[in-house]
């Protein structure tokens, strides 16, 4: 079925102005206008609701990274037990990937806002009253990412709770590293992205192994 350009266009704004002003920063009348919408109940009439709307962004990337993310994670999984550089790379690499098919990209910009209304330990979707406002996926596409995280979490040498939210700093440190590098790539400062790739996988595995004190 063909997408209708009002619909493309208003996921392409969302996108863009929800990674470069936030999710409280981004009104809805603002958004419709640079989606070239003079309706301004174009977001209702094709979403449903704003959550709808940024639920609708994340399901356009969602697919292409859960299907490269899982055939990563089988392949992680033919050692025994798999290793933790594998298994970070399952998580890494599909998000590099994503970068670099945006010209320019947004896309971790925008998955660093709706981290700042995830739980710590991001293993567990919040509820109603712990998110508030802010923006949270919704559906079924968040199953790959959480069970590759609690796979991660399950093979580091550290108790439960604390191997828990040491996959929560990692994840936050990627999707931060991602997201500055597209703010470089807008001022054609950034470094080699596969270059770039390798030393976020480097630190972020390290980050995982850290004794606990």
């Amino acid at each position: 079925m063909a997408v209708s350009t009002g619909r493309l266009a208003l996921l392409d704004a969302a996108e863009k102005l929800v990674a470069l002003k936030g999710i409280h920063g981004t009104s809805a009348r603002e958004l419709t206008k640079a989606a070239g919408q003079r309706n301004n109940s174009a977001i209702t009439y094709h979403f449903g609701s704003w959550h709808g709307l940024l639920d609708a962004v994340w399901t356009r990337h969602a697919p292409r990274i859960n299907i490269e993310r899982a055939t990563l994670v089988e392949v992680a999984e033919r050692d025994a037990p798999p290793t933790l550089e594998r298994l970070v790379y399952a998580y890494v690499h599909p998000i590099a990937t994503e970068v670099a098919r945006g010209n320019p990209s947004y896309w971790a910009r925008f998955n660093e806002q709706w981290l700042a209304a995830a739980p710590l330990e991001l293993l567990a979707v919040p509820g109603p009253d712990d998110v508030g406002a802010d923006y949270y996926p919704s559906d079924e596409s968040l199953d790959v990412l959480t069970a590759l995280l609690t796979r991660i979490a399950e093979v580091l040498d550290l108790p439960d709770s604390a191997a828990r939210r040491r996959v929560g700093l990692m994840v936050r440190f990627v999707i931060g590293s991602f997201a500055t590098w597209e703010r470089a790539e807008d001022s054609a400062a950034a470094p080699d992205l596969t270059t770039f790739e390798t030393e976020v996988l480097d630190i972020a595995c390290a980050m995982l192994r850290v004794p606990q004190r």
